[in-house]
C-alpha cells in the first residue's frame, strides 16, 4: 500500500485519516470487496483501488454514475438516497454480497449515517472493517445535527461512544442505555441490540493535528498561531471536523462481551 500520496483524497491531506486507516487495514487480511457510500468527484473510489488494486469495489451515491468517476473491472456504481432505508435495505440484499470494508463518505447527514449502519454492518464480514467518517456531523453542536435533528436526538455517535466505553470495560451496553439510544433516536431497540452484538470494538478518532494542505484552496500557507489557511479557512484543529469510527466486526475467537449486571454509560 501507498499512503503518501492516496489520489489526492482529503482523507489524507484535510482529515489525516492516513495512519488510522494504515493501522487498520493492515489486519485486514486480503480484501477481495469494499462497498463506500459516497462517491462525489471519485477520489475515495480512486484511493480505494489504489490501496486494494485486486477488490471488487461498488460506489453507492444519490448521483447517477458520471463519465469522470474512476472506471475500469471490479468498479461498479450503484444509485441510492441513503436517507431511503427501504431503498438501502433492498440495494443490499440485491447485491448478496459479503464486504471487508465499509467506508461511508456520503450526505454526513446523521439519519443517514444511522441507516447505513443499521443496514450495512450485519453485511461485513467477521473480522471485517465498517468506517464512518465525518462523525462529527452528528454532535449535537454541528450545523448538520442542528438542520436535521431535534435537540437531544440519539445517533449513530451516541450509539458508537457508547459501545466503545463499553468495550473499554469489557461490557456489553446496558439495558438503560439501550432504552436511552433508542428513545426518539434513529435507532431502534432492535437495531441497538443487533449492532452490539455484532460490534467487537470501535476506535474513534479526532483530528489534533493541522492538516497538509487546505481544502478550500488548495494552499500550505498557514498561520500556525491563529490556525488558519492564507485564504482565511479555519483549520479546525480540535473542532468540529475530521472526526472517524473504526468499527470491527466481532469473530468466533473476539466475541463481543454478552450482556449482564453492568452499569451503563448514564449510570443504572
Amino acid at each position: 500500500m501507498t499512503w503518501s500520496d492516496p489520489i489526492d483524497s482529503d482523507k489524507h491531506y484535510w482529515h489525516r485519516y492516513s495512519s488510522l486507516y494504515q493501522r487498520h487495514f493492515a489486519t485486514l487480511g486480503r480484501v477481495s470487496r469494499i462497498l463506500e457510500y459516497g462517491v462525489f468527484k471519485g477520489a475515495s473510489i480512486a484511493w480505494s483501488r489504489r490501496m486494494f488494486p485486486k477488490a471488487e469495489i461498488f460506489g453507492v451515491d444519490i448521483l447517477p454514475p458520471r463519465p469522470d468517476w474512476p472506471a475500469g473491472p471490479g468498479i461498479t456504481y450503484l444509485t441510492a438516497d441513503q436517507g431511503d432505508r427501504p431503498r438501502i435495505a433492498g440495494m443490499l440484499r440485491d447485491l448478496n454480497r459479503v464486504f471487508d470494508l465499509v467506508i461511508e463518505d456520503g450526505s454526513h447527514i446523521p439519519q443517514h449515517q444511522a441507516i447505513c449502519l443499521a443496514e450495512t454492518f450485519p453485511l461485513v464480514r467477521p473480522g471485517g472493517l465498517y468506517v464512518l467518517e465525518d462523525l462529527q456531523t452528528s454532535h449535537a453542536r454541528h450545523p448538520l445535527y442542528r438542520e436535521n435533528c431535534a435537540p437531544g436526538t440519539p445517533n449513530a455517535l451516541h450509539l458508537l461512544l457508547t459501545i466503545e466505553r463499553s468495550r473499554a470495560l469489557g461490557q456489553s451496553i446496558s439495558l438503560t442505555d439501550i432504552e436511552r439510544l433508542s428513545a426518539n433516536g434513529l435507532f431502534t431497540s432492535a437495531d441497538i441490540r443487533r449492532l452490539d452484538g455484532m460490534i467487537s470494538n470501535v476506535e474513534i478518532f479526532h483530528r489534533a493535528t493541522l492538516p497538509l494542505r487546505c481544502y478550500a484552496c488548495g494552499g500550505d500557507t498557514f498561520d500556525p498561531v491563529a490556525l488558519v489557511c492564507a485564504c482565511g479557512t479555519d483549520l479546525d484543529v480540535l473542532g468540529l471536523d475530521s472526526v472517524a469510527a473504526v468499527i470491527r466486526r466481532a469473530t468466533p475467537s473476539t466475541p463481543a462481551p454478552r450482556r449482564g449486571l453492568v452499569r451503563g454509560l448514564f449510570g443504572q
